[in-house]
This record gives structure tokens, C-alpha cells and sequence, in this order.
């Protein structure tokens, strides 16, 4: 038993001994490991970061890249634009030169039709002559100088048109309904001349200038800057005063003191030329 107590007294006074620097070790141990664990936390944070800071300055360069690109092309657009207006002003003047001398309006007096004076009458089923009527009214002055007012005014035309010939919609008049009307009535008409250009410039000044033509003409705002209509409209072209055109616009009855350059028709925009077709109508 004495044996035994002083055996046991050397073990507890040896861990006594040794308590502070198994203590020391283990505190030492978890430090390290916390400090481990830490920097590796740091470090997976910081690599992260610098990962998305690498992503978000990638797509800064593209976007940069992008508007580059973006202001090219539209410098390229407009040098191209300006290209084609410089080549149609010079187009235009050329024709302005060609036909400045020429006159010649229609023999006899035009007789004249405000499509807003029928705003009561019917345009089909979609309006008015006055919110739509502008084919028809335009076919009433064509006829109706031919061939008398009576049975082609506006209310007459209009009728036939919509009827007859089931050229009246909610955008307006058919391209071909007038011109089968007027053929109707035995009128020569001539036509569709697709566009204002050089060739189809040319038949118009030389058979306007004669007297004894009228246009049919339906204009399209495609240049953005039409005088004559913010959409499409159809009026009457009746002559020729020193290479520019007199107009009957049936909406616009000022614009009839005036005369017309050719190059307010030759305007044109990316779906092409305001003017979109005419016919030409005579009595032979």
C-alpha cells in the first residue's frame, strides 16, 4: 500500500508538472488550426473577388467594345445618307434645269373638290370622304372636268368606288380601284408609273404640259418632310408652269396657289421615293 500511494503520488505530481505544457501545446495546436482555417477563408475570398472583379471589367470592355461598334455603324449610315441626298439634290437640279422653260397647264378650267366639304357622306364603312376620301374625291376632279360634275362628284365617285369596285378600306383607297373607275367612264389612263424617277419625271412634264392630261398621283410620307400628307394621300397633278408642277390637293386647298419642284416629289426615305405611283388620264 505504501508502495502503491507513492507511485501514485509521482504520477500526479509528474502531470502537475507537465499540466502547463500539455496545456501550451493543445492551445498552440487549435491556434494554428484557426489560423488555418482563416487565411484559407482570406484567401478563397479574395481569389473570389478578384474572379468577378475580372468578369465585371470583362463585360465593361465588351460594352465599350459594343458602343464602338454601335457609333461606327450610325457614322457610317449618315455619311451614306448624306451621300444619297448629295446625289439627289444634284439629280433634282439637273431635271430643274431640263424643264424650267416648259409650261402648259390643263386646256380648260379644273374643276375642284374639298374632300372635308362631304365630311357627312360615307366613306364605305370605315369613315367619312373627309377622314378617307381622298381617292375618291381626287377621281371626282379627274372626272368631273372630263366630263361634267353631274354623276361624278365626290358622293357619286365615292359610291362607285366603294361599291363597284371595292376599293375603299380602313387604310384607305386601293391602288387600282380609281383608275378602274375612271377607265369606266371611258377616260384614257395611263399607268401606274411606279416612283418620280428620270424617265417617269420626263413623260409626266411632256404630257402635262400639253393640256390635255391630269395626273393621279398618291404621295407617301417616307422622307419624313412630305408637305402634302403625315401618311399617305392621293391629289391631282394639273399642269406645268417653268418646269414645276400645279397641283389640285384636294385636303389642302392653299397649296393649290403654288407650284410644286420636281424634287418635293423625288423625296425619299429607307422605303423609298413620297412618290408612289401616278396615272396619267386623258379624254383620247
Amino acid at each position: 500500500k505504501v508502495t502503491k500511494s507513492i507511485v501514485f503520488k509521482m504520477i500526479a505530481a509528474v502531470a502537475v508538472f507537465f499540466m502547463p505544457t500539455l496545456v501550451n501545446l493543445l492551445l498552440t495546436t487549435l491556434g494554428r488550426s484557426s489560423y488555418n482555417t482563416g487565411t484559407c477563408w482570406n484567401n478563397a475570398n479574395t481569389a473570389t473577388i478578384a474572379y468577378f472583379k475580372a468578369i465585371e471589367e470583362a463585360e465593361k470592355i465588351k460594352l465599350q467594345n459594343d458602343k464602338q461598334k454601335e457609333n461606327e455603324a450610325a457614322r457610317k449610315a449618315r455619311e451614306e445618307n448624306e451621300r444619297l441626298r448629295e446625289e439627289q439634290r444634284k439629280e433634282n437640279a439637273e431635271l430643274s434645269n431640263k424643264y424650267k422653260l416648259i409650261s402648259g397647264v390643263f386646256e380648260t378650267d379644273v374643276v375642284y373638290y374639298n374632300q372635308c366639304d362631304f365630311r357627312e357622306y360615307p366613306y364605305g364603312t370605315y369613315g367619312t370622304i373627309c377622314s378617307h376620301g381622298c381617292g375618291p374625291t381626287s377621281s371626282a376632279v379627274i372626272a368631273s372636268t372630263f366630263l361634267g360634275v353631274s354623276g361624278h362628284t365626290p358622293i357619286d365617285t365615292t359610291a362607285a368606288i366603294c361599291g363597284k369596285f371595292k376599293g375603299c378600306t380602313s387604310s384607305g383607297t386601293n391602288w387600282g380601284a380609281n383608275a378602274s373607275y375612271l377607265k369606266s367612264l371611258g377616260l384614257n389612263v395611263e399607268g401606274p408609273y411606279w416612283g418620280m424617277s428620270e424617265k417617269n419625271a420626263d413623260i409626266l412634264i411632256k404630257k402635262l404640259s400639253t393640256g390635255k392630261y391630269l395626273g393621279l398621283i398618291l404621295s407617301s410620307n417616307r422622307s419624313g418632310n412630305n408637305p402634302f400628307t403625315s401618311g399617305g394621300h392621293y391629289f391631282v397633278l394639273t399642269g406645268v408652269k417653268n418646269g414645276e408642277l400645279t397641283i389640285a390637293q384636294v385636303s389642302k386647298p392653299k397649296q393649290n396657289d403654288v407650284t410644286w419642284p420636281l424634287s418635293v416629289f423625288r423625296q425619299s426615305g429607307p422605303d423609298g421615293q413620297d412618290t408612289v405611283y401616278f396615272y396619267l388620264v386623258s379624254k383620247e
